[in-house]
């Protein structure tokens, strides 16, 4: 009896209290998180299925979002083109004397027209040289300056002109009746003149836009003419060459 109570209270004794740490158990400090074991060398994580990578980061091309830039001004339209400048001219007669004049002298001109084409103008052209008291050659020999004298060669007709861009350089040429005359303030009267001839007036310059419409700039000149009868003698014939470099202002 007493073999079999132990084996049935033993049986029917309840089951140990688990919950309790055992006897020396210490608790881990405040903050303590247990460690994961590290994953093998080479391992990686694989992504779930159906997971596509994402597209590469998009990269504008160069430049994208900047502001164009502006289209270089052209020649259209309208055509007003100035110049003044100086240079040396020289101008003859084909006299029994040989006469002719030379010297420093001042150069002008006004041409007026339009663009039948884009930097391509078409114009009326005035133009000429003035040489103030000039030096007096008689025979091929120097007779001196010519106090008061003032000799000038001008000419008119149709011209065209051609602007490169976008630098803006510019070819101009005229064909022009040309006319030689001189006046002496002294006597107060005119001492030369002769009839109308002919002449050709070339430009090669450079001009830097302002605005929109005007253009400022530099260019050399040259003027040749010939052909100019004397009014008082037409078997005289008057001719000049003139080289000058002029400052330009033109509105197309």
């Amino acid at each position: 009896m007493t073999f079999a109570a132990s084996i049935t209270s033993e049986v029917n004794a309840p089951p140990p209290d688990n919950s309790q740490p055992p006897p020396g158990y210490q608790a881990p400090p405040p903050g303590y998180q247990q460690q994961q074991p590290p994953p093998p060398a080479g391992y990686q994580q694989q992504p779930p299925p159906g997971y596509q990578q994402p597209p590469a980061a998009y990269a504008p091309p160069p430049g994208y979002g900047a502001p164009a830039a502006p289209p270089p001004p052209q020649h259209t339209g309208f055509y007003l083109r100035i110049h003044i400048g100086g240079g040396y001219g020289s101008m003859s007669a084909s006299d029994a004397y040989q006469t002719g004049f030379s010297g420093a002298g001042a150069s002008f001109g006004i041409a007026l027209g339009g663009s039948i084409a884009p930097n391509f103008a078409i114009f009326g052209n005035l133009f000429g040289m003035a040489l103030s008291d000039p030096d007096l050659q008689l025979n091929g020999s120097s007779q001196g300056s010519q106090s008061g004298l003032t000799t000038t060669i001008a000419g008119i007709g149709p011209g065209a002109a051609y602007y490169f861009q976008p630098v803006n350089l510019y070819i101009s040429g005229t064909l022009g009746l040309m006319q030689f005359q001189g006046s002496n303030s002294n006597s107060g009267g005119t001492s030369y003149n002769s009839k109308t001839g002919y002449g050709f007036q070339g430009m090669v310059g450079k001009e830097w836009w302002v605005t929109p419409t005007w253009g400022l700039g530099v260019a050399g000149e040259l003027i040749v003419a010939g052909g100019m009868a004397d009014k008082n003698d037409s078997s005289i014939k008057w001719s000049g060459t003139t080289v000058s470099v002029v400052f330009s202002a033109t509105y197309n």
